[in-house]
């Protein structure tokens, strides 16, 4: 065949419509089966929907919603397979979210109150004058021992203390913090001079009042 006879052939089957017929036959089926696809995923998504507001009302499932949820696998073509593995899903996210709210639950909650949380010791506001009188007390020292109630400066309510140490070089005697049965609360003391604290302010117990 001459060169020319060849070019002719090649034209002919260039300009041939079924060749055209061909290509677009292929893009419809690339359509289709994009659209078969989008559309399964969207039956999918309004199953999984379904069972997830089910599941989020009740636990459980009556004989009527489980009727129903089998209606809806036969009419969106839903598989056993596919249904079990929504339902762990499902049941999984659930059990997450209910941990999550009872830890925020947890953590809202006001803890107990534990020894480093009570308040600092009291620092010493009615500090010593040196050589102040100590009245009817011959010796600082036997106020040792002795139950008080204090009404620290600034404060509107009085607090009971145990007067737990003297010290001399000072002046001051240093208090314990007690409760209203006598039991300890602090290890730490707060330092006063009690010669300093006005009188409508300091309760003696156990006793007679010292009177500086």
């Amino acid at each position: 065949m001459e060169t020319t006879d060849l070019v002719s052939v090649t034209l002919r089957d260039a300009e041939d419509p079924k060749s055209e017929s061909n290509d677009d036959d292929d893009d419809d089926k690339l359509t289709e089966e994009f659209k078969k696809e989008k559309l399964e995923d969207l039956k999918r998504k309004a199953f999984y929907s379904v069972l997830l507001a089910f599941r989020a009302e009740t636990l459980t499932i009556g004989n009527k919603r489980t009727h129903l949820i089998e209606k809806l696998m036969k009419e969106l073509n839903i598989s056993q397979e596919t249904r079990i593995s929504f339902d762990d899903n499902i049941q999984e996210n659930l059990i997450a979210h209910q941990q999550s709210v009872i830890s925020k639950f947890k953590e809202a909650e006001p803890k107990p109150l534990t020894i480093s949380d009570k308040k600092p010791p009291l620092v010493p506001t009615y500090v010593a004058t040196l050589g102040s009188s100590w009245g009817r007390v011959n010796n600082p020292h036997a106020l040792v021992g002795r139950r008080v109630r204090l009404r620290m400066c600034c404060e509107d309510e009085f607090e009971d203390f145990v007067v737990k140490e003297y010290n001399a070089k000072d002046e001051m005697h240093g208090l314990e913090n007690v409760d209203s049965n006598a039991i300890e609360m602090d290890d730490e003391l707060s330092w006063v001079d009690v010669r300093e604290v006005p009188p409508e302010d300091i309760i003696w117990r156990d006793g007679e009042a010292p009177y500086f």
